[in-house]
């Protein structure tokens, strides 16, 4: 399934930001000469979620999203880590809806709907 970001979590003694800079950085390193930093990212939305895997075990995570806001990235300028990311590509939000309705994408219906009220605005 296609998701939308690259993803990780916080390692000890880190916050929420700076451990997207890192994710980012380490998944999909943007080659245009700079790394992507901290003030490049817009906090959207943060939402928590509980799954039950047995009687013993519960999961109990975070998950923050945040937008990257930048120009000059197309899938030539990306180098992405093979071992966490198979394939990397570019879609308008016509296409981000029809992937998020014919099931293509990892479901988390809360973060597209915040998505899409973002991105609509430009």
């Amino acid at each position: 399934m296609w998701d939308i970001s690259v993803a990780g979590h916080i390692s000890a003694g880190q916050d929420a930001l700076s451990a997207a800079a890192r994710e980012i950085n380490e998944e999909v390193s943007v080659l245009l000469g700079y790394r992507t930093e901290i003030k490049d990212f817009r906090y959207m939305y943060c939402f928590r979620k509980e799954q039950k895997f047995s009687e013993n075990f519960m999961e109990r995570q975070f998950y923050d999203f945040f937008i990257l806001r930048t120009s000059g990235i197309d899938d030539k300028t990306l180098l992405f880590q093979t071992e966490e990311v198979q394939a990397v590509k570019f879609v308008d939000l016509n296409e981000i809806q029809k992937m998020t309705q014919n099931n293509e994408v990892v479901e988390r219906p809360e973060v597209y709907q915040v998505l899409m009220n973002y991105l609509f605005r430009f």
